[in-house]
């Protein structure tokens, strides 16, 4: 009996991930790496992996740290950004990469990683920071499912690493010293945590208004505050010299990156989830949001309310036994009273439901395991924790998971960035109509850097997204 879990990716791929090895790396250590980046989606190789090491570099020699950091695109369509210790291993996902605008503002945020590395901030803060409660075991122990649990672990311990308001305001500080250095405006970072702002607003908007899904914006704080100091900071730095912003140096290099969802991964559209090719889907309740990540599917709500959906392999005779594990390592060492298994037939499925009952600072919780047996040993799962009396409503998802019949539809081809000039006559709304996926004309004016209404001048680049390879 074996299980695959969104490891560690409950709280998002937040801040600290093991990934390519540089030189005098072990080969333990490389290996170690490299696995816990495979967890965290893989490495994306399109084009513009070769463009975000060169402009890391840049930002790295200004640090006093060329040729000592590797600089990696996770294929993950969450919008973040994390160093990995040891060492200085910076990653940035394609999500991230789709919502900035210009070459000083990739500058800005690679900059910003290489500032914790600079300031050894993920040592100083591992060293106060522990998970406790049922919760955090949600977070991080249910990982532990997965039987080779030790690299599940460490994504886990490290993806709740949060950095300080102080270290966060340090890290801005030293890439707008960077910054000038490599050649770039300062104005870039107030710039980029403009983007995360839209983008942030974008989704609350979108996503049914659940916003715990921590991106580069939460786990590295975005505040009104915190902007307006970017942009205060990088106005009182003296410049000698014509400082770079490459706009459309930036937009042409990102041309043809792969947006959202990638080919042969899940389908996500609001609440709605869909696996196109096992054919598979679920709905997620109201005020809930979904996040794919390596291994399965983030699903947060208000009031602490989470869960993971993944899947598994056991027979249908031991789909108990399997639910009984997967139980174990959300509980992990906290006590809980179990309620008897109840066996149900939902859509045709074969159905195990466990539920379990602690009392933990935030009050009594109820973890629930449900468990699905697909044949062929196939097996899939939700892992939920709410407030007891809360738990009811998780019931419409375990209840809409459902195989699809053969003549439905379930989506387009993979979706991608385009870049195009903007043309006499082009408008926010006519652009947008070309756009794949929901709420097309906000997410083109989130994209694009745009306010709602703000037109689109003539003779710039922008954004779309589109279905298939063009």
């Amino acid at each position: 009996m074996r299980m695959r879990t969104a490891a560690g990716l409950l709280a998002g791929l937040a801040m600290a991930l093991a990934g390519p090895a540089v030189a005098q790396v072990s080969r333990a250590e490389r290996a170690q790496q490299a696995q816990i980046l495979q967890a965290a989606g893989g490495a994306y190789e399109g084009p513009q992996s070769e463009y975000v090491s060169r402009i890391g570099e840049r930002m790295a020699e200004a640090a006093g740290l060329g040729g000592r950091c590797a600089f990696t695109i996770v294929d993950n369509p969450a919008v973040n950004a994390f160093a990995a210790p040891p060492g200085c291993h910076i990653y940035i996902t394609r999500g991230l990469l789709a919502v900035m605008n210009s070459e000083a503002e990739l500058a800005a945020v690679l900059g910003h990683e290489v500032g914790h590395v600079a300031a050894n901030h993920a040592q100083r803060q591992q060293s106060r920071e522990a998970l406790t409660g049922l919760a955090a075991a949600l977070v991080g122990a249910v990982t532990k499912s997965d039987l080779a649990g030790d690299v599940a672990g460490k994504v886990a311990k490290l993806s709740n690493l949060g950095y300080s308001r102080s270290q966060e305001y340090e890290a801005d500080s030293l890439s707008l010293r960077y910054l000038p250095l490599a050649g770039y405006a300062p104005q870039a970072l107030a710039d980029l945590l403009g983007d995360l702002e839209r983008e942030d607003q974008f989704e609350a908007r979108v996503g049914q208004g659940a916003r715990d899904i921590p991106v580069w914006a939460s786990t590295h704080p975005l505040t009104s505050d915190r902007i307006r100091r970017a942009a205060d900071a990088a106005a009182m730095i003296p410049v000698d010299r014509p400082l770079e912003i490459k706009g459309p140096t930036y937009l042409v290099a990102m041309d043809g990156l792969a947006y959202g969802d990638a080919l042969g991964r899940s389908l996500i559209e609001g609440r709605s989830y869909v696996q196109p090719w096992l054919r598979l889907a679920f709905e997620a309740p109201e005020g809930f949001r979904l996040q794919e990540a390596s291994g399965g599917v983030v699903i947060a709500g208000p009031d602490g309310m989470r869960g993971e959906f993944a899947s598994g392999t056991a027979s249908a005779s031991r789909l108990e036994d399997y639910a009984r594990q997967v139980l174990a390592g959300v509980a992990g060492r906290t006590p809980v009273e179990l309620d008897p298994p109840e066996r149900r037939r939902v859509n045709d499925l074969n159905t195990v439901l466990l539920a379990a009952h602690a009392w933990t600072r935030q009050g009594r919780m109820q973890v629930t395991v449900v468990a699905f047996a697909l044949g062929a040993d196939h097996v899939y799962h939700f892992a939920t924790i709410a407030p007891e009396a809360e738990a009811w409503r998780f019931e419409p998802m375990y209840a809409s998971f459902r195989r699809l019949p053969p003549g439905e539809r379930v989506g387009g081809g993979p979706r991608r960035i385009v870049v195009i000039p903007v043309r006499d006559g082009d408008t926010a709304d006519s652009l947008s109509a070309r756009m794949a996926g929901p709420a097309p004309l906000e997410r083109f004016e989130m994209l694009n850097g745009l306010t709602p209404g703000e037109p689109v001048g003539p003779d710039r680049l922008v954004k779309l997204v589109v279905e298939g390879d063009r």
